[in-house]
């Protein structure tokens, strides 16, 4: 999701690792004889210090004719757009937080609404996978991370002005349908790991971001799957079901003539049941590239 900065800051309580600085990029390439697809990874929101992005996205994005996102970006970018996402995570008439809500989130909740001066209450009619979602979103744009800065609008901007065609693999409904797809006790205890963390939210932005744009794969499988490996649910729901659905699409591309980049969270091409793992598994060879391409 472009507001969820890889799983809501991957649920908080990241065991934080340096990266390693291999001379790679979080991209890989996929060929057969007349086509290329490109598999970019992206962070979806991104700061001011850590541009510059790595060249290689530069590099395969002028070798490519056309561009996939995870939603298509002019659904993303549609008036209405913001207001449309919102009703998605409204929960129905009568209903409040409080009634999904255990008394310690909500008292956590309120307690992170008063340390940054918003709004009490501003959460009671949001679902709780919109509450877990926002939250992601507020501790990134509080450390300066921006969505105009994330790759995704950044590569919409390039495409829009050199006429390159773009889609999306899923709709917003279809996005937020996954959040929404969480258990309420599940969902009770990320949203209060993410409070919890709230503090530790910089050191783990620099850690995936560090990651990413190293190429670091092994960091950032790290950084993804050693805490969600306990909430499997988590894990199959937002990452490994929607990889399965995205694989059609890459072999329908591939299949075509056309050079093809696809730009999706970098959490969907790490780790078992990625993107890359499940093209491995059906005899395709995507390679990683070096930071030049």
């Amino acid at each position: 999701m472009k507001s969820n900065l890889i799983l809501s800051l991957v649920a908080a309580k990241l065991a934080v690792a340096p990266a390693v600085h291999a001379d790679k990029a979080a991209i890989w390439k996929l060929s057969d004889d007349d086509s290329t697809v490109y598999l970019a990874g992206s962070v979806h929101l991104l700061r001011e210090k850590d541009m510059p992005y790595p060249k290689a996205y530069d590099t395969v994005y002028e070798d490519s004719e056309e561009l996939v996102f995870e939603i298509d970006m002019k659904e993303m970018n549609a008036p209405g757009a913001a207001m449309k996402m919102r009703q998605l995570g409204t929960l129905p008439a009568g209903e409040t937080l409080g009634d999904h809500l255990s008394q310690e989130t909500l008292a956590a909740l309120d307690g992170y609404l008063n340390g940054n001066n918003l709004p009490a209450g501003m959460f009671n009619q949001f679902t709780p996978g919109m509450v877990y979602l926002t939250l992601g979103s507020m501790e990134a744009l509080r450390q300066g991370a921006r969505p105009d800065l994330g790759m995704e609008m950044q590569f919409h901007k390039k495409a829009e002005k050199d006429g390159k065609p773009g889609s999306g693999l899923e709709t917003t409904a279809y996005q937020m349908s996954r959040f929404n797809e969480l258990d309420v006790e599940t969902l009770n205890d990320l949203i209060k790991e993410t409070i919890e963390a709230s503090d530790e939210t910089e050191e783990t932005l620099d850690a995936i971001i560090d990651a990413w744009k190293s190429g670091d794969a092994a960091g950032l499988e790290k950084l993804v799957y050693d805490e969600m490996a306990e909430t499997p649910a988590v894990l199959e729901i937002l990452l490994v079901e929607r990889n399965q659905n995205w694989i059609p699409v890459i072999e329908e591309k591939l299949a075509g003539d056309k050079n093809v980049m696809f730009i999706v969270g970098a959490a969907h091409l790490v780790g078992k049941g990625s993107v890359i793992q499940l093209l491995e598994d059906k005899g395709h060879k995507p390679v990683q590239l070096g930071t030049e391409k």
